[in-house]
This record gives C-alpha cells, sequence and structure tokens, in this order.
C-alpha cells in the first residue's frame, strides 16, 4: 500500500511538471481563441479512425489467444475496453484487469491470458521502435529542431542513433525468436547476461521467461504469425492517421509534412510510458514539443492539439469501459483487487503455470 501511495505521488508530480512546462509561456485566452476557429466536424473522422484501432486490436489478440483457447471477437471487446480503462487509472492495473476478466469469462486462466497480453505488448513495441529507427535513419531531421536540422554534424548523429535502434529492434525481434523456437538456448543466454545478479532475481527472471513462454505460442505458427503481424501493421498504420483529421481541425494539413505524423505517435508513445494518471502531462507535452519546437505551429496551437488529442481518445476509451462495465454489471473495483491478487499469485515466484 505504501508503494502504490508513492506511486501515486510521484505520478502526479511528474505530471506536474509536465504540465507546467507545456503550457508555460501560453496563456489560456490563447489556447481558447484557438478553439473558436476549430473545425469540429473533422473530430468525427478522428474517432472513427480510433474505433478502427481497438477493432484491430480485437482480431490481433483474438490471433494471440488461439494458442491458448479460441475466443470469438465479440467476447473480447468486454475485456479490452474495459482493461483499457483501467490502466488510465494511477496504478495502470489494466493489463492485469483484462487478462483476469478474459480468464474468468473464457476458462483461459490469467496467466495464459496474461502471456498473451504481453506478447501483444512485444509486438507494439517492435513496431514504435521500427517506426522510430525508420524515422531517424530516412529521415533524420525529423527529431532536430529548427535550429540544428541544418548541422550536418547534429544530423548525422541523429541517423546513426537511427542505426543503434535499428539494431535493438532486430535483436528484440530475434530474441523473440530464439525464445519461442528454441526456449532453452534463450534462457541460458539470459542466465549468461544475469550471473552476476542475486541468486533470487536470477531465478524471478528464469521464471516470468518459462511462464510467459505460452505467449509465443503464435511465433511457432508460420500462418498465426503472418495474420498477428498483419494487423499489427494495420493497427499502427491506423494509429498514424489518427492524428492526421485534427490538422483539418486546425489548418494544419498544408503546413505539416506526413511523416510529422510518424514524429508524434513515436514520441507522444515514447512519452506515456511515464506512469501518471490517465497520461496526463507527458502526453500533453510530447505533443507540443513535437508540433512547437520541431516543426514550429504557434505554440497555442499546439497546446489546444494536445488537450484535444487527448481528450477525444480518453474519453472515448473511458465511456467504452464504463459501457461494457455496466452491460456485463461489473463491479470495477472488485475486478481491480481481484486481478491483483491474481497477479500476485500467477507471476510469483512459484506462479505464472499456464
Amino acid at each position: 500500500m505504501k508503494s502504490q501511495r508513492l506511486q501515486l505521488v510521484l505520478g502526479l508530480a511528474i505530471a506536474a511538471v509536465a504540465l507546467y512546462f507545456t503550457f508555460r509561456g501560453v496563456s489560456f485566452h490563447e489556447i481558447f481563441g484557438t478553439l473558436k476557429t476549430l473545425k469540429a466536424h473533422y473530430l468525427v473522422f478522428a474517432l472513427v479512425l480510433f474505433v478502427l484501432s481497438f477493432v484491430f486490436r480485437a482480431y490481433r489478440w483474438r490471433q494471440l489467444l488461439m494458442t491458448v483457447k479460441p475466443v470469438p471477437v465479440n467476447r473480447i471487446y468486454s475485456p479490452l475496453m474495459i482493461g483499457f480503462m483501467g490502466n488510465l487509472l494511477p496504478l495502470r492495473a489494466g493489463e492485469f484487469i483484462r487478462a483476469f476478466l478474459l480468464g474468468q469469462r473464457e476458462g483461459t486462466g490469467f496467466s495464459s491470458s496474461f502471456a498473451t497480453i504481453v506478447v501483444e505488448r512485444l509486438f507494439d513495441l517492435l513496431a514504435v521502435l521500427g517506426l522510430f529507427a525508420g524515422l531517424l535513419v530516412f529521415h533524420p531531421t525529423a527529431f532536430v529542431p529548427h535550429g540544428g536540422a541544418g548541422n550536418p554534424a547534429i544530423v548525422k548523429g541523429v541517423q546513426i542513433f537511427g542505426w543503434v535502434s535499428l539494431g535493438v529492434f532486430l535483436a528484440v525481434a530475434a530474441f523473440s525468436y530464439l525464445l519461442s523456437h528454441h526456449e532453452q538456448s534463450a534462457r541460458s543466454l539470459v542466465r549468461f547476461f544475469t550471473r552476476f545478479l542475486p541468486r533470487h532475481l536470477q531465478e524471478r527472471i528464469d521464471e516470468v521467461l518459462r511462464a510467459f513462454t505460452v505467449g509465443f505460442g503464435v511465433l511457432r505458427d508460420p500462418r498465426g504469425m503472418a495474420v498477428t503481424v498483419a494487423f499489427t501493421a494495420l493497427l499502427w498504420g491506423v494509429i498514424v492517421l489518427t492524428n492526421y483529421p485534427l490538422y483539418y481541425c486546425y489548418g494544419l494539413e498544408d503546413r505539416l509534412p506526413l511523416v510529422s505524423l510518424v514524429t508524434l505517435l513515436v514520441l507522444t508513445a515514447a512519452a506515456v510510458m511515464i506512469p501518471t494518471p490517465g497520461f496526463v502531462g507527458p502526453w500533453q507535452f510530447a505533443v507540443t514539443f513535437v508540433l512547437s519546437d520541431l516543426y514550429g505551429v504557434e505554440r497555442s496551437v499546439a497546446v489546444s492539439f494536445s488537450l484535444i488529442s487527448w481528450f477525444l481518445q480518453m474519453a472515448l476509451i473511458f465511456l467504452a469501459g464504463a459501457f461494457f462495465l455496466v452491460r456485463d454489471n461489473i463491479s470495477f473495483s472488485e475486478i481491480s483487487r481481484s486481478a491483483k491478487e491474481a497477479a500476485d499469485e500467477g507471476l510469483g515466484p512459484n506462479g505464472g503455470k499456464p
């Protein structure tokens, strides 16, 4: 309980600092002024794309679950959306919640369900890392503020970092393949690099690797692997395009290159990894930084854009999660507590067995 309070306080502090730097130098009057000229009808297209991204998420999760138990896609939406709503809360227990809900409803078990979510996040990580590396290598000026875009040394340094990122992408992909096809060799490799750690930590890492191997079953099925990769590509393609209708809302479609959509996605995805309640703070800071500092959009417009994009997506997630809670007569506090207990048991030193 004390660690949870500390995490909450730290998250709130980070959010406050990020919001301070986001709003610094811009007045609320200027922000409200941008909202008056907002072409709000384009928000509908953004909502459609955002909803479509969850359709692709549901179909991809169904494919990952095929190695555990076939689950109809219409039964996946409820735990998926309730879980994402859980991620808006301070402790971000959403992944545990949806693994618990699916395990209870479909009999897949908590550990097996959670293992597929881990693999799902691995595919997301690889997608974002791939976009990031590709952008750095082939469009290095995308991450260089205008003042340094003409400096060859800075651009070259960014490009080198891109090649390093590409190497990390390939290393993660290769290790995932090794773990799915040659589990013992992968675990031996990890033991080699963790041999200097305390014994209990080595055992913990080894147990986690063994427990989650079930989630990598899709990697052993060429067809399942191809379908999962296809849905991941569709998913992240749609997510990249989600902000494009907002460009029209603010009249930025002719001012910003299409590559800016990728820059916006990558930096926002990296920022929201910082644990703040509802992604508040890092989200707004990242979006404002990309639009204002990297691409020269007026700061009041950039801040307004960050608030609208955040509200649009978070409101939809919250409303969808609340709908399924009411429809399925689920107590959120009860499933949160049960999910935490299941996580403590299933991911503990002796848990994790599918």
